[in-house]
């Protein structure tokens, strides 16, 4: 199947063409709607004088009388009543009164060639190339056999709606050159931006994150430019971040790898005590392998939606990822408490991804066993309709000035890893609603997930 072939229009010459078709639509509707309401403003007039002169309510003037102007004082019907005259003719056409008018000839001449027969047409309307006619017939009251054919004269009212159609004309064609005009100069503007940005927008597919310092009169360009800017200001971070995480990744990745290899060289040209040396690799094996985890797992939380729900005990889960943790704390002389006094031995079951929170409860306890002098105390609790999982530490604490930036993605502290496991907290977190934070206390740094308790 060949792939659709789209049509790409410019669109400056899309605005001109779409703007010249609604004008030209426009005065067409009026124009015609003018034409249409003048045609039937002659012929309600010219109908009247017609009918008023077969029902004889007045005197019939001398068709061969000079026409007054068109422009007189009174109404339409007044002037139309000036133009009226009347004759007399046989049923062959032949005049029998007045029998010396041009005008008359005239008329019968046009009756002939449109095929009348005089007494078969009522109210008719009658042209030739210059002139225009209303015409009526009536049996004649004073001759058997004979008709009196009434008309009334309308054109000069034709031509008056020629002159007022041309001006028409003549104003749309003004019209449509000067917004031909306008309306090229406001596209103009509107591609010129949009050519600014579409040039921003490939540096920034580029690698270049550098912002526009340029600004737009249309707040719906600046809105888009502040968006683009948004972006870059973005990925320049990302950008910056992923750098920064590559070197720490290196760095940390390096350690361990060194720590196996001197041993296992250690071991092998007998200058180690095998079994203390096999624990040392053992030790950086679990380290490497939970960086690596961690690696893994941050490249493909962000894709992935969670898991089915699972109705699960909370401190169950605790106390079961502190078993687990637990060897590594004893090697390091670090005591976990997990407070379970009387009150706090009840279950507390939330709906969560079991996996997912369970990697989260790994991750705060084992930052908290890098920095822990001697001991950890965890606690879990169900406040206002709200579960609280705490994990404190007696170390040092963090630095006051890189509290708000622990949880960021890739940031390092002192004696950090690869800035990883703690914004995998935060992202498990708020994929289920709840928060993560950060703070210090007289014994040392205190980490805290709260999650709605949704049960």
């Amino acid at each position: 199947m060949k792939p659709i072939k789209i049509i790409r229009k410019n669109l400056r010459l899309s605005i001109l063409a779409a703007f010249s078709i609604v004008l030209f639509l426009s005065f067409a509707l009026i124009w015609g709607a003018l034409s249409i309401a003048l045609d039937q403003y002659i012929r309600s007039n010219a109908v009247y004088v017609l009918n008023e002169a077969r029902a004889g309510n007045y005197h019939i003037m001398n068709p061969n009388i000079d026409r007054p102007p068109l422009m007189i004082v009174g109404s339409p019907q007044n002037f139309l009543r000036t133009n009226l005259g009347t004759f007399n003719v046989d049923s062959t056409y032949r005049p029998i009164s007045p029998n010396d008018s041009d005008l008359s000839g005239h008329i019968l001449a046009i009756m002939q060639q449109n095929g009348l027969t005089p007494g078969s047409f009522y109210n008719m309307r009658l042209r030739n190339q210059d002139s225009t006619y209303f015409v009526t017939s009536a049996s004649s009251s004073e001759q058997d056999g004979a008709y009196t054919i009434f008309y009334v004269d309308v054109t000069d009212f034709q031509r008056f709606t020629s002159i007022i159609n041309a001006l028409l004309l003549y104003l749309a064609l003004f019209i449509w050159f000067f917004a031909i005009i306008v309306t090229g100069f406001l596209s103009g503007s509107l591609a010129k931006p949009l050519r600014t940005l579409q040039d921003f927008a490939k540096r920034i597919g580029n690698g270049d994150f550098t912002p526009n310092p340029k600004s737009f009169t249309n707040s719906e360009f600046e809105a888009l430019n502040e968006s683009l800017n948004h972006t870059a200001r973005q990925l320049a971070k990302y950008d910056n971040d992923q750098k920064v995480f590559f070197q720490n990744a290196s760095h940390e990745l390096r350690t361990p790898l060194m720590t196996i290899n001197s041993y296992a060289e250690g071991i092998k040209y007998g200058i180690m005590e095998p079994e203390k040396a096999s624990q040392t690799i053992l030790d950086a094996s679990k380290r490497l392998a939970g960086m690596v985890d961690d690696i893994l797992y941050i490249s493909r939380i962000d894709n992935l939606t969670l898991p089915p729900l699972e109705r699960t005990d909370l401190r169950a889960l605790i106390q079961e990822r502190i078993c687990l943790q637990r060897p590594l704390a004893e090697v390091k002389n670090v005591e976990i408490i997990f407070n379970e006094t009387a009150e706090l031995k009840e279950p507390i079951v939330i709906n969560c991804a079991v996996s997912y929170m369970g990697r989260a409860i790994d991750n705060l306890i084992s930052n908290a066993i890098r920095f822990a002098e001697s001991l950890i105390t965890i606690d879990c609790k169900l406040t206002n309709d709200k579960v609280i999982i705490t994990v404190a530490d007696n170390g040092p604490g963090f630095e006051e000035e890189f509290l708000p930036q622990v949880f960021e993605r890739f940031f390092k502290g002192k004696n950090g890893l690869t800035g990883i496991g703690l914004s995998v907290v935060r992202t498990i977190a708020e994929q289920h609603k709840g928060t993560a934070q950060a703070a210090n206390d007289e014994n040392g740094a205190v980490l805290t997930i709260i999650l709605p308790h949704n049960i």
